[in-house]
């Protein structure tokens, strides 16, 4: 069992005399500061990021401020004031610039701006179309890189009519110059380009492309393309068939001597999504490309809403996160003619660390830590052989959130389903007393190729705190179809195996917490959002005890739900076939045949617009739930909004609706 930090009096003010303890509202999660990803310099001296105050794990672009920190000097500024909300951000390679897209606060379109960081002068960049103000890098110091329509390509006409699965039109990479603004062609591909990198010395650019990336009938074949961008000669290094969910880390050591290739491992499945990873390390020089050997089976670290931080270069080697459950692995791996060696880093923070950067030494890293029951911040720190040493504090985000109580947090594990051990991440409530029994609510999480780690991911989707701070225990199972456990414990859903084993982890869950002495069995409520919410509506036709349920963008039905793309690519990857192909196995396994079974009091929502989530399958659910159960049923559809709602009423709606929920029928019967 790992037990996480109670909140470090080195990191908040909970501890201090007269620090606040009061109760946590629905804003103190909605407009938590959080840091995105950072960048630091060669030379370790200046890093920047953008602040968000938004709640989702991919926060809405309408509150970005660019932030700059002398890593050296622990100082911090804003580059950026009320006025703009910043949406991307790159910094130069050697250090001395940033570029930046931002819009205005109440709204309007995205203009980009460079950045001096010698004297902070802002100048505003002109031509910029929309292309490059999405997403962009520095090809050496003087230019732009994204990507765009070729030149002359006629823009898609869906005013009429839409063709489906029609191919898509090319994608290529382009660049912008920042001396005389004029935005050039640099690929000839005739594919889509998906994920691209350049070499901090801007001679080349690493790109993956497809003719088809949303294939959907049997995975797209993706080109693994090394550009040389002064003869404009390509090298295909390899071809890799992949699944729709096709984000994967190229990342350039500071020399441009090496690129590493964060390579999903796809294990045969039928129609492959990112469960594992494994590393490649190709060198321009010496046209080699080998593997590195990681010499651990769960392979690299997988966060699918952070998708770029698993492999962090220094020149002769980089550091990597592996998978580790719950807690990531961070090694140093260092490589010499005698081979590749791997050094797992210790230190205070070590295991709570989810995000790194390093300087171009290896000597120094910048890195955020956090856990299930502390807020992140960003830290520097030395690396001296295997410790993590004089680690500093940079960012004092937060301030207001960190003085209330927000309990404490651990990890712990039991037998699931098939004799193998689970993982679980418990939050206790505010003064916890061991040997009380507590309700417990589960928060399930999505995916399911996803996990629940013991970080701090309090968002509107999973307001962990808010209910802890009713006095409730949580539990989030990390059950057999999550990532971060090994390709053997992602891929045991297959085969017809989608809900069985899930919940019977889920329900062994709570038996574990009951026979702990933590929880009353007989006050259990359950919640979750994407999966989460697919999960919940099996789990109450199996658990009649369970006194709330709360379902969020789910479904129990895939007859609708294949006319969704994602819907009919769940099926090709757990099920093997449709529902109208096999009609008799679906029957047995969909919870929407089980309706009759429930007696728990239910809430359904789900966004109108949600391309993840068929509506329509979430209205063939709550018909059936509304027929079948016993129980109360309430289905709630948020106008116009996607699987991941992007507007603050909204998902405020969506917390206070839960909670109510939770508190007229589970809390309210203690």
């Amino acid at each position: 069992m790992i037990l996480t930090y109670i909140l470090l009096s080195a990191l908040v003010l909970a501890f201090i005399p007269g620090a606040s303890a009061s109760t946590l509202t629905p804003d103190d999660i909605l407009y938590m500061e959080t840091p995105g990803h950072f960048t630091l310099s060669a030379d370790g001296g200046n890093l920047v990021y953008i602040r968000s105050a938004g709640t989702d794990l991919t926060p809405p672009a309408n509150n970005g401020t660019l932030m700059y920190i002398d890593v050296n000097s622990a100082t911090e500024l804003a580059l950026t004031g009320p006025d703009q909300s910043v949406t991307a951000c790159a910094l130069s390679p050697d250090g001395k610039t940033v570029a930046y897209a931002a819009m205005p606060r109440e709204g309007g379109p995205v203009s980009m701006y460079l950045v001096d960081l010698s004297d902070k002068k802002r100048t505003p960049l002109s031509g910029i179309t929309d292309e490059p103000a999405g997403s962009f890098a520095f090809l050496g110091n003087d230019r732009l890189i994204f990507t765009g329509a070729p030149a002359g390509a006629a823009p898609a006409d869906t005013e009429v009519a839409i063709v489906v699965d029609e191919l898509p039109e090319p994608v290529i990479l382009r660049t912008y110059s920042l001396k005389d603004g004029v935005i050039a062609p640099l690929s000839a591909n005739n594919d889509v380009i998906t994920i691209w990198s350049p070499s901090p010395d801007g001679k080349y650019v690493l790109y993956k492309a497809s003719t088809d990336p949303k294939s959907w009938e049997t995975g797209a074949t993706f080109r693994y393309v090394l550009l040389n961008t002064l003869t404009g000669e390509e090298k295909e290094l390899f071809i890799l068939v992949e699944g729709y969910q096709d984000e994967n880390q190229f990342a350039w050591s500071p020399d441009s001597s090496d690129v590493y290739i964060e390579k999903i491992i796809n294990g045969g499945l039928r129609y492959p999504v990112e469960n594992a990873a494994e590393l490649l390390v190709y060198s321009p020089a010496t046209q080699k490309l080998e593997e590195v050997p990681l010499n651990w089976e769960r392979g690299l670290h997988i966060d699918i809403f952070n998708s770029d931080i698993e492999v962090n270069p220094f020149n002769g080697g980089a550091y990597l996160f592996l998978a580790d459950g719950t807690n990531p692995k961070l090694v140093r791996a260092t490589r010499s003619n005698g081979g590749w060696k791997m050094t797992t880093l210790n230190g205070r923070d070590a295991g709570n660390i989810f995000a790194a950067e390093s300087d171009s030494t290896g000597s120094t890293i910048v890195y955020n830590y956090n856990s299930a029951s502390s807020p992140p911040q960003l830290f520097r720190a030395a690396v001296s052989g295997s410790e993590i040493t004089d680690p500093v504090m940079l960012t004092g985000l937060n301030q207001d959130l960190i003085q209330k109580d927000l309990g404490t947090s651990e990890v712990t594990k039991w037998k699931g389903a098939q004799g193998d051990t689970v993982y679980g991440v418990i939050r206790y409530p505010p003064g916890y007393e061991k040997g009380k029994l507590y309700p417990l609510v589960l928060v399930i999480h999505g995916g399911p190729n996803y996990a629940d780690f013991d970080s701090w991911r309090d968002t509107w989707e999973f307001p962990y705190h808010l209910i802890t701070d009713k006095g409730a225990v949580t539990l989030s199972v990390n059950y057999h179809g999550s990532t971060n456990f090994g390709l053997d414990f992602a891929r045991s859903i297959e085969g017809g195996n989608y809900y069985s084993l899930p919940t019977e982890d889920i329900m062994t869950g709570v038996d574990h917490l009951a026979e702990r002495g933590i929880i009353n069995r007989s006050q259990v409520g359950v919640t979750g959002w994407s999966n989460g919410g697919i999960l919940t509506l099996a789990l109450i036709t199996k658990d009649p005890t369970l006194k709330a349920a709360v379902s969020g963008a789910g479904t129990a039905d895939e007859n609708s739900q294949i006319a969704n793309t994602n819907g009919i690519v769940m099926d090709k990857m757990y099920y093997e076939k449709s529902p109208y192909q096999d009609p008799a196995a679906f029957r047995s396994i969909l919870p929407v045949y089980q309706a009759e079974n429930v007696r728990t009091p239910l809430l359904m929502m789900i966004g109108t617009k949600d391309p993840q989530v068929d509506p329509s399958s979430a209205w063939v659910t709550y018909r059936a739930y509304k027929e079948g159960s016993q129980a109360p049923v309430r289905f709630v559809l948020f106008k116009d909004q996607p699987h991941h709602m992007t507007t603050p009423e909204t998902q405020a709606r969506k917390i206070q609706e839960e909670l109510d929920w939770l508190d007229q029928y589970l809390f309210s019967s203690l």
